[in-house]
């Protein structure tokens, strides 16, 4: 009997092994980046560098850069921009004339984001 209990205990951490290895090799996947370094952008009396992370190609960035640099506030201040891509989070800093010049939205965390755009102009 306890050689039996010895071959399950075996058998059974073996499965866990398999197990974890194969949630390591499913997480890798998911997570697996993408980068892109995207052609200068003339807008808004701006011309900007950005690049694009994750599942957001410069494509899918593009309308909402524009959009997002189209906005106006206050004189070097950080800002929230409110409309930007849904469930994105979005902040830039405002230069001298109140345009948005310098910014980011992103999914996840801004130390560790999962997707999104970000820009210097």
């Amino acid at each position: 009997m306890v050689a039996g209990r010895g071959f399950i205990a075996a058998v059974l951490v073996s499965i866990a092994i398999v197990a974890i290895v194969g949630a390591g090799a499913a997480t890798a996947a998911r997570t697996s980046r993408t980068a892109a370094v995207c052609k200068p952008l003339s807008t808004s009396g701006l011309k900007v560098e950005w690049s694009a992370i994750g599942n957001v190609t410069c494509k899918k960035a593009k309308p909402w850069l524009v959009k997002l640099l189209a906005d106006h506030g206050k004189p070097d201040v950080k800002v929230v921009l409110k409309n930007g891509p849904k469930g994105f989070k979005c902040a830039a800093t405002d230069d001298g004339k109140g345009r948005p010049s310098a910014g980011a939205c992103y999914t996840g965390t801004i130390a560790y984001p999962g997707n999104g755009f970000q820009w210097f102009g």
